[in-house]
């Protein structure tokens, strides 16, 4: 089994490879996907739908665990 000191280097390795992989892609360019304003107006409806789809889960789930009554909505995981 590897020791500390080798654990450190293999996570340092893949912290660097990492952070140069990443680099080159993280050029400011413009890509051409979304820069129309129907492309915009698409990602904004989109977002706001997931949003309004998560909270209605939210809600549901707080009050399926509210009419359980033994763990009330601040219960344990599931």
């Amino acid at each position: 089994m590897p020791g500390p000191a080798s654990r450190a280097a293999v996570l340092l390795a893949w912290a660097l490879l990492l952070v140069l992989a990443s680099a080159g892609a993280a050029a400011a360019r413009p890509t051409g996907s979304a820069d129309g304003p129907a492309d915009v107006a698409l990602a904004v409806g989109l977002t706001c739908a997931a949003a309004l789809a998560t909270g209605l889960w939210l809600r549901a789930r707080h009050r399926r665990d509210a009419e359980a009554g033994d763990r009330g909505p601040e219960g344990g995981d599931r």
